[in-house]
């Protein structure tokens, strides 16, 4: 895991697009994206990716918010609102238009991401931190943090009912970028960082150490390999 400091979370863009640049040049490449603060960098990371190099990527959620198709609190729906134009890449959504249930849902996006890992054999994660810890859509202590075998899964939380990737999928990435700014952050960057022994139910972000190749770009803490 490589630690670096930056002045604005921002600055991560460039490796991150140089890393999916890299990896669409040698064949298809699946990139999962997520929501809340790290939608604009994602939206400036696309815009610098090339038309026709476009042509070898998949995109796809790290998590979504249950609910009926295009509603506002949609991971999905604030990407495009943000401007997010994916050009030639080939899109998974997690909700659809026909407002399957949570179940359907669930195994649907499943089958999705199961096909997507084993189309890609590059595959990059852009992940944020909440202050709490938590990564993608798996809460601290939610049953998500205690799945252990499925891809995805979906439950109820406050405020938002959640479809997320777990770590079962997190685990099939080659490459995680973990990008986290603001103060509120400071206390998890130390626990994820430090070394210790961290049980993921108390801090999902630890998941990303047991990805081959990690990079955490931040705003409070210094660091290194």
């Amino acid at each position: 895991m490589q630690i670096y400091k930056v002045g604005i979370p921002s600055i991560a863009i460039a490796p991150l697009v140089s890393q999916l640049k890299s990896s669409l040049f040698v064949g298809p490449t699946l990139w999962i994206v997520s929501g809340g603060s790290n939608i604009p960098l994602s939206v400036e990371a696309m815009k610098r990716i090339d038309y026709d190099l476009s042509a070898n990527l998949t995109l796809a959620l790290a998590d979504e918010r249950y609910g009926t198709y295009g509603h506002p609190d949609s991971n999905w729906t604030q990407l495009n609102s943000a401007g997010f134009d994916p050009k030639r890449a080939k899109t998974i959504e997690i909700l659809s238009t026909d407002n399957p249930s949570l179940e359907e849902t669930v195994k649907k996006y499943a089958n999705a991401i199961s096909m997507a890992f084993y189309e890609n054999e590059h595959r990059i994660g852009q992940f944020g931190m909440g202050a709490d810890g938590h990564i993608a859509g798996i809460l601290p202590h939610s049953p998500a943090s205690l799945e252990t075998s499925e891809l995805v899964i979906g439950y109820q939380s406050q405020p938002f009912t959640r479809v997320t990737l777990t770590f079962e999928a997190i685990r099939h990435l080659n490459i995680a970028f973990l990008i986290a700014g603001g103060v509120d952050k400071h206390d998890q960057l130390i626990k994820l960082t430090s070394g210790g022994d961290v049980p993921l139910d108390e801090q999902p972000a630890q998941i990303i150490k047991q990805i081959t190749d990690t990079y955490v770009y931040n705003d409070q803490i210094e660091g290194g390999n």
